[in-house]
């Protein structure tokens, strides 16, 4: 292609390494002698290249002109606290270092709270967990669960979740207190990993 022919304008973008990640900001550079076309006036440029390109910024922080703002409401635990440490400092620090031990991730659940909106609390939401994992793994017993003890659950791709509960293995059997650990992803699925009894 003839560069005297073309009419558009060529642009070379440049990153500045020397930046924080976060920070990289692309600069734009015209070339140093530009092609003059004596029949355009400017104007096909403009309605060309629409508002939607000329505002765009890449390579800028969503965190931004943000601040973290704990909830109105007392952490109801340790865990709930630990939890808004960890998002003030990842807001403080724009995610830049965070150290490891400063939340883990994993976070006991208050069965009680809603977890799934409209309305599935965390209790409701577990006992279909733990039906799943019996389903898989206890097809010869007569497992039938009684109560939820305790749920340690993890929130990143999808819900991870290691329950305790109490279960009877014959209908007139005693409690027994067994383990599964589930983790639904957000494709919708759930994946039984283990039900047994506690050790």
């Amino acid at each position: 292609m003839d560069s005297l022919a073309s009419s558009e304008t060529e642009v070379t973008q440049i990153m500045d390494l020397s930046l924080p990640l976060g920070k990289r900001i692309a600069e734009t550079l015209s070339p140093a002698d530009p092609v003059d076309d004596e029949e355009g006036s400017g104007k096909e440029d403009n309605e060309e290249k629409g508002s939607s390109e000329s505002d765009q910024v890449w390579g800028v922080d969503s965190f931004d002109e943000s601040d973290y703002s704990s909830p109105d409401e007392e952490p109801e635990d340790e865990d709930d606290l630990q939890l808004r440490r960890y998002l003030r400092h990842v807001y403080a620090s724009r995610v830049e270092m965070v150290p490891k031990d400063l939340f883990q991730g994993f976070r006991r659940l208050t069965l009680e709270r809603i977890l799934v909106k409209p309305n599935i609390t965390g209790r409701e939401y577990m006992e279909n967990m733990v039906q799943v994992a019996i389903d898989k793994y206890n097809q010869e017993e007569t497992v039938v669960p009684d109560h939820i003890v305790r749920v340690v659950v993890r929130m990143s791709t999808g819900v991870k979740a290691y329950i305790t509960f109490m279960a009877k293995e014959s209908p007139e059997g005693e409690l027994v207190e067994y383990q599964a650990k589930t983790e639904k992803v957000w494709q919708k699925t759930i994946h039984a990993i283990l039900c047994r009894p506690a050790p």
